[in-house]
């Protein structure tokens, strides 16, 4: 027992000691699984213990998007995580790394200020905008080329020996602290100084399609660099490259612009000032506007000011520019010009020049704070070692020169006799919103600008500097501009009040505040519309020097300017947008306030979610979350139909179903087709036949793959047909529903099919199919009772005999032969002699009959003894008792007299024969008489 129990506790504590580290990228998972490091399926984990040791790491080209875990690898020292989709690369936790390559991702983020033992670092191809390596002094190689870096700085790396830096934004580039350099790739930048005069060690120098205008390749050893290693054509404005050996430089150093030359000594070039930073500002908050600023200049080492002016963007009365720690700078004082937005760094004892170090230093000591809660946009910063204000979108310079009363012409005149560091002046052509509002909202009072029509009256040109002759408006104040125009609308400018064809930047409040108006020559001698100046402008004339003596900086007040959520159908991980202007980084949060970032980025992948979950973003200041839903809809399941639903005979039929959530969809196919009705019932057309439809239940368009099955059965009525059936009176008749098989109601209350009555009538019967169908139809069976016929006379004349009824019926059929009957009651042509008249019900069901007599008088006889018609007689004429019939000759003579006892005549009188001729004969019947007469014949 004691034993069991000390192993029971050392396994219970074995596992209690297993611990394991999240790999959320399934991909990552996977390449650690082929490497044989993890192990089993997927599961979103690996044992601590089992990558904790390991040194070096090989996951290049496996779809990977997020490297979480890889802080656990806590004793790697070589990592390989290129041609992936990283978007971010955090290496805090492995601070014995030495080798890093990450080429070929979309890092925008990459953080190696933990890595202090850094060597080797490739980070290339990615989508860079910082890279901090102040921290990586052991750094001897680095290649972030084809990145979107504006800096580097390089002060800490001194050990670094090759610098692949080439497809940036770098406008500087500071090699004077790195003693080891000896390849150096710094093509396709715009970088316009290039110092390498303390690169002793180089043998490499790429520094070709820049805006070089300033090279010193006079290192002392120039001869370490060999054809083709040094390269610096596609710059040009490069006029001279300051080397040790002309001679050398010429024959070996060919790949140059054909305008640049070598010297030992080039001359003198205005200082170069560079300057970066591209940031962010978070409100309620001072930000530095520089992240580095340098002045370069060959010449000199000293200045007499530095300014600093917000260029654009600018908001009077909450900008502000601040020199802080002012005792760190005790050789400079500042000055700060709220209506210009500019600060002034200039010497702390007057007629003493400064330093460049010392300005340096105080530049990057220039903070920028804006008093409201809730700023926006952007500001541009421009830093001069000139008076005159400078405008990084144009790259000019912009001075106002107080002249009280100056007429425009004379003012044209001396602003071209002005230059600026080599640059020709003129009047200032205003084509942008940037430049009317940087020359006139900022101006200290109003002044000429280079605008005309004096050429043609109503057509506004520049008449002045690079722009002379461009139309830049055309009428009066309702006129139309072809680019760009900023006239004072309050005032319907330009107005015509007099001769007014000079364009001026109106006084600080008159109208728009920067906008211009048309005034005379000399304007008025007083007041707003009396000149108080002019607006020199420096840049763009041909001939002019590059003059670099001014470098702009930017903050960007970021907003979350529109977010996307997003649903899945049942669990699963959800991916999210957001966007925010002025560049701002995104970060991603659980909670409306407080938590940790769990994503920086535009995108956010959830983990596994199984019910809806609020997401909330900000920029990197953090200060306002913006909610964003990842919406889990559930897929929806039918739970219920009325399938087999029916009804009897063709018609329309009502469906229903339920489903556990969200709207049904009705169908006639089981995939595809068009929705024919939505809801949890619907009513079909006229069905005549079966007719199979199909349901999906439709959560917030989440359905199940699979339709259901509703039927809809079309069942027949019984066919039956109504009857009429004649029965015979006193007798009974069975009365057949006709159809088997079914169920019968009938109107006697009978349930048979076949019942049986005796009476007359209208009877029913409701005949029903078995169940399921349980359809009814009602036949009806109409009993007609037919009478008996009774003869009550019959009527002959001559051969025509009518039989009279004592009722007449419709259903009574008539015989004289009682072999052959018909409908009709009267027969011609009838037999003479005595005859039977028969009447009988069609059916059957009774009859009558009465003899009568024919009596047919010939027409004529032959008694010539050949036995035919020998003898005239009246058939039938036995029938009558008292009948008597008298013949007549031709004159009236009693020839002789017929009865029933002397029923014919033979021809003769007195048994003599007499002669052929006609004779006349007198039928007297029962009173009545009848009159005729007939021919013998010999």
């Amino acid at each position: 027992m004691k034993k069991f129990f000390f192993l029971f506790i050392l396994f219970s504590s074995f596992l209690g000691q297993a611990q394991y580290t999240p790999i959320p990228d399934s991909n990552f998972e996977n390449a650690l699984i082929l490497l044989g490091i993890d192990s089993g399926m997927i599961d979103g984990q690996v044992l601590t213990n089992d990558i904790n040791t390991i040194t070096s790491l090989d996951v290049t080209n496996s779809n990977i998007t997020d490297l979480t875990g890889i802080e656990a690898f806590t004793n790697l020292e070589t990592l390989n995580c290129a041609f992936n989709s990283l978007t971010t690369l955090d290496l805090g936790g492995n601070i014995h790394l030495k080798i890093l390559n990450c080429t070929l991702n979309k890092i925008t983020n990459l953080d190696v200020s933990n890595n202090i033992n850094l060597d080797r670092l490739s980070c290339f191809e990615n989508q860079l905008s910082n890279l901090n390596i102040s921290t990586n002094i052991n750094l001897t190689y680095l290649d972030c080329s084809d990145n979107n870096l504006a800096s580097l700085d390089l002060k800490n790396n001194l050990l670094l020996v090759d610098l692949f830096c080439l497809s940036n934004n770098l406008t500087s580039l500071d090699l004077s602290k790195n003693n080891n350099l000896e390849d150096v790739w710094c093509q396709s930048n715009k970088l316009k100084f290039l110092d390498v005069s303390k690169n002793t060690k180089l043998t490499r120098l790429y520094c070709f399609n820049n805006e070089l205008v300033y090279l010193n390749l006079k290192n002392g050893n120039n001869f370490a660099i060999n054809n083709p290693s040094a390269r610096f054509f596609n710059n040009p404005k490069l006029e001279c490259i300051q080397v040790d050996n002309v001679a050398y430089s010429n024959v070996v150093w060919t790949a140059k612009d054909a305008t640049a030359s070598y010297s030992t000594a080039c001359p003198n070039v205005p200082p170069i000032v560079n300057a970066a930073g591209n940031q962010i500002y978070c409100p309620q908050t001072s930000q530095k506007i520089a992240t580095s600023f340098d002045i370069v200049d060959p010449d000199d080492a000293v200045t007499d000011a530095v300014y600093i002016q917000i260029s654009s963007g600018y908001v009077n009365g909450q900008d502000l520019l601040t020199l802080v720690n002012p005792s760190s700078h005790p050789t400079i004082k500042s000055v700060w010009d709220a209506g210009t937005g500019k600060l002034t760094l200039s010497s702390s004892t007057s007629g003493t020049l400064v330093s460049y170090l010392d300005f340096i230093a105080a530049v990057k000591d220039v903070e920028f704070s804006n008093s409201s809660a809730t700023p926006s946009g952007t500001r541009n910063f421009s830093i001069s070692l000139g008076q005159a204000n400078y405008l990084p979108s144009t790259g000019h310079y912009y001075q106002y020169v107080s002249n009280l009363g100056i007429i425009w012409t004379d003012a044209k005149a001396t602003a071209e006799a002005s230059t600026y560091y080599g640059l020709k002046g003129y009047l200032a052509t205003l084509l942008s919103l940037d430049e009317a509002k940087l020359t006139g909202e900022q101006a200290s009072g109003a002044g000429w600008i280079g605008g005309s029509d004096a050429e043609t009256e109503g057509v506004w040109k520049w008449v002045t500097g690079p722009e002379a002759g461009t139309i830049f408006w055309n009428g009066v104040g309702n006129g139309s501009t072809p680019n760009f125009a900023f006239w004072n609308t309050q005032n319907n400018e330009p107005n015509q009040r007099g001769d007014e064809d000079y364009a001026h930047i109106t006084a600080p409040g008159v109208g728009i505040l920067g906008s211009w108006n048309d005034l005379s020559n000399a304007g008025q001698t007083s007041g707003n519309f009396q000149p108080k100046g002019y607006i020199v402008e420096y840049g763009g004339m041909p001939g002019d020097a590059i003059l670099q003596i001014s470098a702009s900086t930017t903050i960007s007040i970021p907003r979350i300017v529109s977010t996307t959520p997003d649903s899945k159908c049942g669990s699963g991980t959800v991916t999210l947008q957001a966007t925010a202007d002025s560049g701002g980084i995104i970060n991603w949060y659980n909670t409306s306030s407080g938590g940790t970032v769990l994503h920086t980025g535009n995108s956010f992948t959830t983990p596994l979610l199984t019910t809806t979950t609020s997401y909330y973003v900000a920029t990197g200041c953090g200060l306002t979350r913006t909610p964003i839903t990842a919406t889990i809809d559930e897929i929806p399941t039918i739970i219920s139909t009325n399938s087999g639903v029916s009804r009897c005979g063709s018609g329309t039929l009502t469906l229903t179903a339920n489903a556990s959530t969200g709207s049904i969809n009705w169908y006639d196919v089981p995939n595809g087709g068009n929705v024919l009705g939505t809801g949890i019932s619907f009513t079909t057309p006229i069905l005549n036949s079966n007719k199979t439809y199909y349901i999906e239940a439709v959560n917030n368009g989440c359905s199940n793959s699979t339709r259901t099955v509703v039927n809809a059965l079309i069942y027949a009525y019984p066919i039956a047909s109504d009857q009429e059936i004649i029965k015979c009176k006193s007798e009974s008749i069975n009365l057949d529903a006709g159809i088997s098989g079914m169920t019968y109601l009938w109107s006697t209350g009978e349930k048979s099919q076949v019942i049986t009555v005796t009476n007359s009538g209208i009877y029913t019967v409701i005949i029903t199919s078995p169940s399921p169908e349980n359809c009814s139809t009602t036949k009806t069976i109409t009993v007609t009772e037919n009478n008996i016929p009774e003869i009550d006379y019959v009527e002959v004349k001559e051969t025509t005999v009518t039989i009279h009824l004592k009722q007449q019926e419709l259903y009574y059929e008539y015989s004289v032969d009682g072999i052959y009957y018909q409908s009709s009651n009267v027969f011609f042509n009838v037999p003479g002699g005595l005859q039977t008249a028969y009447v009988r019900e069609v059916n059957f069901c009774g009859s009558d009959e009465l003899d009568f007599v024919v009596l047919i008088t010939p027409s004529f006889f032959t008694p010539n003894n050949d036995s035919y018609n020998d003898v005239w007689e009246i058939k039938g004429l036995f029938s009558y008792a008292n009948a008597q019939v008298s013949i007549f000759d031709r004159y009236g003579k009693l020839i002789t007299t017929l009865n029933v006892n002397k029923p014919s005549w033979d021809g003769t009188f007195n048994n003599y024969p007499l002669p052929s001729d006609d004779y006349w004969y007198i039928l007297t019947v029962d009173g009545t008489e009848k009159r005729g007469h007939f021919s013998l014949k010999r």
